[in-house]
């Protein structure tokens, strides 16, 4: 990292991109360097999209949506089917339900006889995220991954 408050990441969606997660305001930039973390970028036409992070600093595993930041060692993230072909993805932390977002679920590709359960995670950040902190010891190991950092992938 080079300020306390910038933090490096690997594009989600976009693995030739790298971007410096703004930990204050949860503006990105351009980066490049070690990753310590994903970033889903907002989606440029959904209305009051935030970007969404998953990453360590500070000796901490951390969950961000747009300028919300949680320690996910003291929350429960899920994410959930719900009504009409959309997703819930909920934050609660000790003091009840801090998150509740609902999203359309991503679509397969029309005739793809290959998608299954590892692209569909793929395609949503936030499935992705609620399945990575659903136990202790996953947290741990993610922790422990994204605070030595990886290298930029190749594409």
């Amino acid at each position: 990292m080079r300020d306390s408050h910038i933090v490096v990441l690997q594009d989600y969606g976009r693995h030739d991109r790298g971007w410096a997660l703004d930990l204050r305001s949860g503006r990105i930039t351009p980066a490049a360097g070690r990753r310590h973390g994903f970033v889903r970028p907002a989606p440029q036409a959904a209305e009051g999209a935030r970007t969404a992070a998953l990453f360590a600093a500070r000796g901490r595993l951390w969950l961000q949506y747009g300028e919300r930041r949680w320690d996910c060692a003291t929350v429960t993230v899920r994410c959930d089917a719900a009504a009409g072909g959309t997703r819930l993805f909920t934050v609660t932390g000790p003091h009840g339900r801090e998150l509740a977002l609902r999203y359309p679920a991503p679509v397969p590709e029309p005739f793809d006889p290959a998608y299954d359960a590892i692209d569909a995670l793929e395609d949503d950040f936030f499935r992705w995220a609620a399945d990575r902190l659903a136990t202790a010891e996953r947290r741990r190991a993610l922790r422990a991954g994204y605070l030595t950092g990886f290298p930029p992938s190749a594409g």
